[in-house]
This record gives structure tokens, C-alpha cells and sequence, in this order.
């Protein structure tokens, strides 16, 4: 792990990076399949460029741990990794626009499909490159998003798209809404929904390779509802599902992600100076103010201004005076060691969770790191 050596982190950025742990996202895998039953596929969720840990060497430390395969949101986030060489099997979880069916045929995406006239433009750019397109037909069973109705009234119109030529109907899922509450009857009755609609398509001569409804939270806490494939996501990150009862199984994860910022500048102002835009902060004693080289054009949320803390020496300094769009100041006076120009600062990770960031935002820690700004630089250790 990164040291506090100020000439190391000379080297390594110039204001803020995340540190990517790929020792710690393999243990995470490993812990993932001891909790996922024995037969079980693992689907890496890698959407959103991995939650922000960046997909390419997420995804590829991910397939050597033995991931089934990979999760994505979008086509272009599937095409960027099939350039890179990445060849496991690849599905996108939600909409892809019809004038992007010729990539997602060309590069053998597995699409979701909730229409029949999403199967009929597949069916049409598959038959015209000559090639077979694998789907997976998604069920609404109480998400309330995107599916088709398990109450039976779309029952023929699956079967219709999953009968196309070009077709394949490879896989068949669906998305838990409240597996990470107490709500387990409603979690039980979305699983119910998804098999009677599994065995009603059977009986009309329709079956899937592969089953797939756990999420994170399902992985976890309903092991009997595991199936075919799962869908592992935030736990990947070493991160646990906000709010999440206890896991049935014992599960020891690892943060992946590491944010880090560095001192730019420190000095002393007298009581009655006010700091940064809109002068909300004024010093009530003789104050040091210590700026940091990160802002919210890093992620770092304007709305922590003036009271959340950044960690500095292992002690929480509070922020004062707004946030800025590079830089942001934190009250170093109670420190007993005086921070210099190149000290490491701690934004979230091993030394502090993401999830307080997430309550003092009043969001949950999937937003925290995916908004990790792009510009932030990625840094990779292990693996």
C-alpha cells in the first residue's frame, strides 16, 4: 500500500489519485465464492467503468480469479474491453439503442431483451451477418424498471422473440428491488414470479442455459436462490450493500479503492479571517489552514463543505470554507504534529470507509466511487 513518503508520492501524483488494490479485489472474489453456492457461475458486474476502479484491469484481474464473465451498462463499455482483448462472455444489463445492434451482433454482446421488438432488430442484424446472437430475456418481477410482465399476459410474446431466427435465448434474469432489507418476503415473491414464469416458458418449449437473479445482497443472504449464475457487484469493491442485514454467510471484504489527496500549502491566519468563496467559514481563533489538491471537479461534493473531514496523520481535520473546483482547506490546528507541503491526505479507504462519505451525503457508497472524477489518476498495486 502507498506510504506516506512524501518523495514516494512525489513520484507517483501531483494532487490526488486512487490506489486500486488488485490483491485486495482477488481476496474479495475468493471470499465471493465461498459464499456462492458450489456449480454457481460468478458474473463480474464491471459497469460504470468498474464503479470507478477503472473496468480494463478490473475486468482483467476478475476473468484470471475466474469470473463466468462480465456485466456491463452499456455497448460502448463492452466494445472498449473486446479492443482490449478481453474475450469472456459479456452481457448488458439494461437498454442498448437499436442503431447499436450491429456492434453488439459484431462483438458478440449478449443483450438483455424486454421487447419483443428488440428481439425482432437483433434477429434482422444477426440473420445479415450470419451470425447467432445470444440474449437473455429480462423479467420485471417487482424492480418495476425495464422486463416483460411475469403475470402471464406476456408469456406468448417471449416466446415469439426467443423463437427468431439469429436467436439464441441464452439466458433468463431478472433484479431483486429490497434484497438488501429486512423484506424478505417481497425478495421470496420476486424469485417465485421468475421461476413460474421460467416453467411456463418451459412448457412451450422455451429453455434457458443460464438463470440468473442474484445481486450482491441475494449472493449473500439467499443462497437457495443462487441458480445458475449470480451477479456479484459492490462487493467485488469491498464495499457491502447500504443498509444490508447480516450476510447468512461469514464474508470478510477488503475496500479495493483508496483516494488520496496531497498537502499543496499550510499557514497560520489570525481569529476573524474568513477562508475560501463566499467567506461562510471565519476563524475564531489563531487558525492554520491547510490546502489540499482536491476539489469537486475530483468528486470530492461541495455539499462537504464546511464540517466533513479529511484525514491527515491519521487524525480527522475538518474542512472549512466551500469546497472549490481544485483545492479545498481543512483546519490543521489541533494536529501535535504539523502537516508539510506533500503529506498524504485520506479521503476514503483502508484508514476510513466510503460509506461515511455516502452518510454525510445522504447517498450510498456505489455513487461515492464511481464519482471519483476521471481526472483523478488510477494507480494499480498487486495483482
Amino acid at each position: 500500500m502507498m506510504t506516506d513518503n512524501s518523495d514516494y508520492m512525489a513520484n507517483v501524483f501531483d494532487r490526488s489519485c486512487v490506489e486500486i488494490d488488485l490483491d485486495a479485489l482477488k481476496a474479495n472474489f475468493e471470499e465471493i465464492k465461498k459464499a456462492t453456492t458450489p456449480g454457481t457461475g460468478i458474473l463480474a458486474v464491471v459497469k460504470a467503468d468498474a464503479y470507478g476502479h477503472g473496468a480494463l484491469e478490473i475486468a482483467k484481474t476478475l476473468i484470471d480469479s475466474g469470473a463466468a464473465g462480465l456485466c456491463l451498462a452499456t455497448i460502448d463499455e463492452a466494445v472498449e474491453l473486446r479492443r482490449h482483448g478481453i474475450e469472456v462472455p459479456m452481457m448488458t444489463l439494461g437498454f442498448t439503442d437499436p442503431s447499436r445492434f450491429e456492434d453488439a451482433v459484431k462483438h458478440d454482446v449478449e443483450q438483455s431483451v424486454y421487447s419483443f421488438e428488440i428481439a425482432k432488430a437483433l434477429s434482422e442484424e444477426a440473420v445479415k451477418q450470419g451470425k447467432t446472437c445470444r440474449i437473455h430475456i429480462k423479467l420485471d418481477t417487482g424492480m418495476g424498471r425495464i422486463g416483460f410482465k411475469t403475470d402471464g399476459s406476456e408469456t406468448e410474446e417471449i416466446v415469439r422473440a426467443c423463437s427468431l431466427p439469429g436467436i439464441e435465448p441464452y439466458g433468463v434474469f431478472s433484479h431483486f428491488a429490497v434484497a438488501d432489507t429486512n423484506d424478505d418476503e417481497y425478495t421470496r415473491q420476486q424469485y417465485r414470479l421468475f421461476m413460474n414464469q421460467i416453467e411456463e416458458l418451459g412448457k412451450r418449449g422455451i429453455r434457458f442455459s443460464k438463470r440468473h437473479i442474484c445481486n450482491s445482497a441475494g449472493i449473500l443472504r439467499f443462497p437457495e436462490m443462487h441458480l445458475d449464475l449470480v451477479r456479484a457487484g459492490i462487493i467485488l469493491y469491498g464495499l457491502m450493500p447500504p443498509g444490508c442485514p447480516k450476510p447468512v454467510v461469514d464474508i470478510k471484504l477488503k475496500p479495493v479503492m483508496n483516494w488520496f489527496a496531497k498537502v499543496i500549502h499550510v499557514k497560520t491566519v489570525p481569529a476573524g479571517t474568513t477562508i475560501s468563496y463566499g467567506r461562510h467559514f471565519k476563524a475564531e481563533r489563531t487558525t492554520e489552514v491547510t490546502t489540499v489538491g482536491i476539489g469537486y471537479a475530483d468528486g470530492l461534493s461541495r455539499k462537504l463543505s464546511n464540517g466533513f473531514e479529511l484525514v491527515i496523520g491519521g487524525k480527522k481535520c475538518p474542512i472549512i470554507g466551500n469546497i472549490c473546483m481544485d483545492m479545498c482547506m481543512v483546519d490543521t490546528t489541533d494536529l501535535e504534529s504539523r502537516p508539510k507541503v506533500g503529506d498524504r491526505v485520506v479521503v476514503f479507504g483502508n484508514e476510513r470507509s466510503a460509506d461515511e462519505l455516502a452518510d454525510a451525503l445522504g447517498t450510498i457508497n456505489y455513487e461515492i466511487t464511481c464519482d471519483v472524477g476521471k481526472r483523478v489518476r488510477r494507480l494499480y498495486v498487486g495483482g
